[in-house]
């Protein structure tokens, strides 16, 4: 009896361990399953809590990165700067920093993210430019990510987890073994310079279904990771004006779509510590571009 025991309790042990062991040396691995009801939103996109117009030189506002409580970074498509703006009754450029030489080189800057110090702007064709002391005495790095204007990289976001940077990609996933519709999520890490060769997150036109279960392509246009949460939202633009958040273990939680005269063009994404939730569009017509704010729902 005795024997048993001891052998039964091996067993036990020996179960126990091994599925631990899995856990600590499991890696990322992108979800590719969809969910029942994804129609729940964390933010109310139709009530913004204040809107900020911008001057005519942001009209093609690409992308923002939160500072503080009065200012943003923001980026524009044509030109390699950066823009601090002062949020008042509208947003004031405040200070102007260029990060490349303009030249013969025709620039499509998509989106900027910000740690610390430090900032990330990403050009279209897989360029990531890394300012660092941006608002003193910015020092400027280009990283050569291995995407390219093929997979037209238009968001980018600095994750707190790996500490790391993810890139969104508008077109090809890069991953052969996906449809052309599906779009991905890359890791960019930035100790070694090179991209994690697996996508961090796949998107799936399938998975992305609205109230009338009509299925919606998706275009990402920027991204920012919640702080409090985790969680990671991508806004689309082009076709499907929209908004999906996916955890940080790449489960689809929620997607809605957005009401394009009130936000239409979302070019870029940003959060604030406490979970506030910032979206710039560019100005449509004579229409400014704009940035919104929301608070997240109870």
């Amino acid at each position: 009896m005795a024997t048993k025991l001891l052998l039964l309790t091996g067993l036990l042990l020996y179960t126990f361990c091994g599925c631990g062991s899995k856990r600590a040396n499991a890696t990322h691995q992108p979800f590719t399953y969809s969910v029942q009801d994804i129609s729940h939103p964390f933010y109310d996109l139709s009530r913004p809590v204040k809107v900020w117009n911008l001057p005519g030189l942001l009209k093609e506002v690409s992308g923002n990165a939160w500072v503080d409580e009065n200012h943003l970074l923001l980026i524009e498509d044509l030109h390699p700067n950066l823009y601090l703006v002062r949020l008042e009754k509208e947003g004031i450029i405040e200070k102007t920093i260029p990060f490349a030489k303009q030249g013969d080189e025709k620039f499509d800057v998509e989106d900027v993210a910000l740690a610390g110090n430090t900032a990330y702007a990403l050009w279209s064709h897989g360029v990531i430019y890394e300012i660092e002391h941006w608002n003193s005495k910015p020092s400027v790095h280009r990283w050569e990510t291995g995407l390219t204007k093929k997979n037209n990289t238009e968001g980018v976001c600095f994750d707190p987890v790996s500490h790391n940077l993810l890139i969104a990609c508008k077109n090809k996933s890069g991953d052969e073994d996906q449809k052309k519709s599906s779009r991905a999520v890359y890791l960019f890490n930035l100790s070694s310079g090179k991209l994690k060769e697996e996508p961090f997150l796949l998107i799936h036109k399938k998975d992305l279904k609205d109230k009338e279960n009509e299925v919606s392509n998706f275009y990402p246009s920027a991204g920012a990771g919640q702080p409090q949460t985790h969680d990671l939202y991508i806004l689309s633009t082009k076709e499907t004006k929209a908004m999906v958040v996916y955890s940080y273990e790449g489960k689809l939680k929620s997607f809605q779509l957005i009401d394009q005269k009130r936000i239409p063009q979302p070019e870029g994404i940003s959060f604030s510590p406490n979970g506030d939730l910032y979206i710039s569009t560019e100005g449509k017509h004579k229409e400014p571009s704009k940035v919104l704010e929301f608070h997240p729902l109870e």
